[in-house]
């Protein structure tokens, strides 16, 4: 370790420095205090122009996404295609067909099945009626002797 020292200490004295050389390494150290907040600043500067050109570049896709969905909205085969999916209308004089796939069946089933549309006849109001009579009628049960006494005590 000493002798380590004393060569770091030689090499040190061996070194000669003209005034030349000492302005020139002021000069750039003073240079690069000057400059380093300005670098700093320039570096911050251009990541935000990076990120707000990002930020520009998704904006410009979700409004060219949202102008060609009101494209699609102006065509009336779209508007047509899409209230007969989501609201399940149907033009006059067409039959909708509404598949429930609810019940599961065996892969082998001695079921016979039917080409033949069968059509439920249901008188919805005359339902409706009755669920609002039942529900309005619907009386609570009084409690039995045995319940009103256990909750007297």
């Amino acid at each position: 370790m000493k002798r380590w020292r004393e060569d770091l200490a030689a090499w040190a004295q061996s070194l000669r420095f003209s005034g030349f050389t000492v302005i020139v390494v002021v000069s750039v150290i003073g240079g690069a205090l000057i400059l380093s907040p300005n670098i700093s600043t320039f570096v911050q500067q251009r990541r935000e122009i990076s990120q707000l050109r990002e930020s520009v570049r998704q904006h410009r896709e979700a409004v060219e996404a949202i102008d060609a969905e009101r494209a699609q909205w102006r065509d009336p085969a779209y508007v047509r295609a899409q209230a007969r999916d989501r609201l399940s209308y149907v033009l006059p004089g067409e039959t909708q067909l509404s598949i429930i796939a609810d019940i599961v069946l065996p892969a082998e089933s001695d079921e016979e099945t039917s080409a033949d549309l069968t059509q439920v006849e249901r008188n919805w109001a005359k339902d409706l009626a009755t669920s609002l009579i039942a529900a309005g009628s619907a009386v609570p049960e009084t409690p039995s002797e045995d319940e009103a006494a256990r909750s007297d005590e």
